[in-house]
């Protein structure tokens, strides 16, 4: 498989050894470009690999609108002009360098999918970028994964059609949490006698500092073989040295004002996420036998209703409508975020951590834990899961400021599971110790 790499980009090699590439082809007329397209950028002060990057993508020409600039100075002069879909740049590079270019991106257009792909990165460096970069890849990197990346990314766009939440939520640095956790959280990682565990476990609590140990965790800078899927095994693979110099460098995650959404209560929301990702976790040890995806499902239901926080921190008075129409007419949250924005608070949190590169089973589960018939209907799959979880803890009647989510049934009988979720409703209403 051809590497991106400017080593092996050397201009005294012979044609045909130079990495992928066999020789510059010969100029081809240009048609013209056809609207809609994806606009990528390419930024690297290497002028070896801003070649190998431009055969790389000549193939591409049908599908992407790709430019190239030698240098952060040169990046800087084309964002400036205009704006990109994806930009892909350099961590190290004279004058201005990736940081400081990706800094102006988000700026002056929160929208882009902002992308490293660097090869002389340390860990300073990785946190310097923490809040101004969506994904982080290494050098060497092969020409089919940049293009599977560039793919996945430039498809995100499509789940979400409304520009203005795609800007919001493409601007996020990180998310607002339980202000109590967050202090918390902080005593915690500046004290020398705090575990991997004891950080493990008050980060698994919280929806947002899930998402954003989850994002570095499954961060190409760290090469982990593995998807990343649980907040205790990031914890681990990281070790409490990284999450400390991140904590100290940059926000994992910020404390949520109150008194910004009055209307959005966090403590229920919270408590909900976490009992849906409790009862998620039991049905697939108890009754699926599975527990390496109880791990997965745990993750999918605390931070099913992430989506909630992105619109009541970006957009609190529309969201207070929102919810107040919802609470008034007794319509389930999401149909009535659908009627005012376009779209629903999962489809708002599936698209940030799809930016952020975590795993793809999390981001569909939390996209289509309102509707998983879209996942299918075959085998009972994530999104599933956390539907019904979700519409059990409901039952409860825990939270009253929450409007429901009724499970449906339509589901359940084309996934014969119907008489099993009336035995979980009964038994999870009835016994004090949340048996199922």
């Amino acid at each position: 498989m051809p590497f991106l790499s400017a080593e092996h980009c050397c201009d005294d090699r012979p044609a045909g050894t130079v990495g992928f590439v066999a020789r510059e082809p010969v100029a081809t007329p240009v048609s013209p470009k056809p609207a809609g397209r994806t606009k990528i950028l390419f930024v690297d002060d290497e002028p070896a690999m801003v070649r190998v990057l431009k055969m790389g993508m000549r193939p591409m020409a049908a599908e992407w609108d790709v430019q190239f600039a030698e240098g952060g100075e040169a990046g800087l002069e084309l964002v400036k002009k205009e704006n990109f879909d994806v930009i892909v740049t350099d961590m190290r590079m004279a004058g201005i360098n990736g940081a400081q270019l990706l800094n102006h991106v988000l700026r002056r257009n929160p929208e882009t999918v902002r992308i490293i792909l660097s090869g002389y990165a340390d860990l300073s460096e990785v946190v310097s970028c923490v809040g101004l970069t969506h994904q982080f890849l290494t050098k060497p990197c092969s020409l089919d994964d940049l293009k599977s990346c560039l793919r996945k990314v430039a498809g995100i766009k499509e789940k979400l059609g409304h520009a203005k939440l795609r800007e919001l939520t493409g601007g996020l640095a990180c998310l607002p949490g339980i202000p109590e956790l967050y202090l918390e959280i902080t005593e915690a990682l500046q004290s020398p006698l705090t575990s991997s565990d004891r950080i493990a476990e008050i980060a698994s609590q919280d929806p947002a500092l899930s998402a954003k140990i989850l994002q570095i965790a499954n961060s190409a800078f760290f090469g982990f073989s593995r998807k990343v899927f649980s907040v205790s095994e990031a914890v681990q693979l990281l070790g409490i040295g990284v999450i400390q110099s991140l904590a100290m460098a940059v926000p994992l995650f910020t404390a949520f004002d109150r008194k910004r959404c009055p209307g959005f209560h966090i403590d229920q929301t919270w408590e909900h996420s976490a009992e849906v990702a409790a009862i998620a976790r039991r049905l697939y040890n108890e009754h699926l036998d599975d527990s390496h995806r109880a791990e997965q499902a745990f993750a999918a239901g605390i931070m099913h209703d992430i989506g909630k926080l992105i619109l009541a921190e970006k957009l609190p008075e529309q969201y207070e409508a929102i919810i107040a129409e919802s609470k008034a007419t007794g319509t389930e949250l999401h149909k009535i975020e659908r009627k005012h924005l376009g779209a629903t608070h999962a489809e708002v949190g599936a698209y940030l951590l799809a930016l952020w590169g975590l795993p793809v089973p999390l981001i569909e589960a939390i996209a289509a834990h309102h509707a998983p018939r879209r996942c299918g209907v075959g085998t009972l799959c994530l999104a599933g899961v956390i539907h019904i979880a979700d519409a059990l803890q409901h039952t409860q009647g825990l939270h009253p400021e929450l409007t429901p989510n009724p499970v449906d049934a339509e589901y359940l009988k084309l996934t014969g599971l119907d008489a099993h979720y009336e035995t979980w409703r009964r038994n999870l209403n009835e016994h004090t110790d949340d048996s199922i």
